[in-house]
């Protein structure tokens, strides 16, 4: 049964182009089917084909989704087909979530220069995977968090230690057999912009009045701790709001103990993080070697840092 319809990704004209970068591929309007010819990549005392195909799609926070087959049995080969995320170039990093690899049948791994690809968290057993089956592997990207979906069945979440360095979408498969994908679609969501701050005036209103609509200008869903609703712990609501961000955007003119340990939280994270503080503002001294966007409290300060934030977060969504 095919997948449920997915928009596509930003892309150029509408169609969902394809390039093989590595290995042999069959494309077709039907799919794209690696042929099992390709150079060698080495892992765990095994030498084996590995193929990589980028598409016309890039995706900054989103779903994706594709149907695998593999034509042969997993009896002890190296076989393994997946969506690959972050592509930029061949020779930079990129994530790639594949079904069937040695380490486990679901697996989230990365590619890194100088290194080769290496698995970051795996489960199952690719034994139970079976031969002329589809099966519908499914990503769900939001900021650095990582859901992995098999048959509409949750299998793995994984929590990326940076973000992603690009933004093109493909696939990757490995093994001296072919493996084809088919109904590979996807759709981008609104990237998120985390905000920490101290929640008193004139904090609030500089943050309805300044933040929250220059973020939403440049394409950001904003969000504030306090505006969640629900049950919970607050500690663990922030972390994960800062993970599933792709900006963090931090008011710092008052030294508040819990605004910096969300910054340092950010940092830690290598999360893109926009610091805003009024002119003479104390600011620790760990802090002084970041840029930070200082802004005078007035009406042409308002002007001022609006201009500034927004160039810095056409900058981060540019990137």
């Amino acid at each position: 049964m095919p997948p449920k319809p997915l928009a596509n990704g930003t892309h150029s004209n509408g169609t969902t182009n394809w390039v093989p970068v590595l290995g042999q591929w069959e494309i077709s309007g039907v799919g794209q089917k690696f042929l099992g010819l390709g150079p060698k990549a080495a892992t765990q005392a095994q030498s084996f084909p590995i193929g990589l195909v980028v598409s016309s799609i890039s995706m900054q926070t989103g779903n994706c989704r594709v149907h695998i087959r593999f034509s042969a049995p997993f009896d002890g080969r190296e076989q393994a087909g997946g969506i690959v995320l972050g592509y930029r170039s061949p020779e930079q990093p990129y994530i790639f979530v594949e079904l069937g690899a040695a380490s486990g049948a679901y697996s989230v791994g990365e590619y890194l220069s100088n290194f080769g690809w290496r698995a970051l968290v795996a489960t199952g057993q690719s034994q139970n995977l079976q031969t002329n089956r589809d099966y519908l592997l499914e990503v769900n990207l939001s900021g650095q968090e990582l859901r992995v979906l098999v048959d509409e069945v949750p299998i793995l979440q994984h929590l990326l230690s940076h973000p992603l360095e690009g933004r093109q979408v493909g696939l990757i498969a490995t093994g001296d057999q072919e493996v084809s994908f088919s109904n590979f679609a996807c759709k981008g969501g609104s990237p998120k912009a985390f905000v920490v701050m101290q929640f008193a005036e004139p904090y609030d209103t500089f943050y309805k009045e300044v933040i929250q609509k220059q973020a939403e200008a440049a394409g950001f869903e904003v969000f504030r701790i306090d505006e969640k609703a629900g049950p919970g712990v607050i500690f663990q609501d922030i972390q994960r709001e800062i993970e599933q961000a792709e900006v963090v955007i931090a008011e710092i003119t008052p030294a508040n103990p819990n605004v910096f340990y969300e910054v340092g939280y950010a940092h830690a994270l290598g999360k893109p993080t926009i610091l805003l503080a009024q002119r003479g503002a104390q600011l620790p001294f760990d802090i002084r070697s970041f840029r930070v966007v200082f802004y005078n409290d007035t009406i042409g300060g308002k002007a001022e840092v609006e201009r500034n934030l927004s160039k810095h977060l056409e900058a981060i969504s540019g990137r």
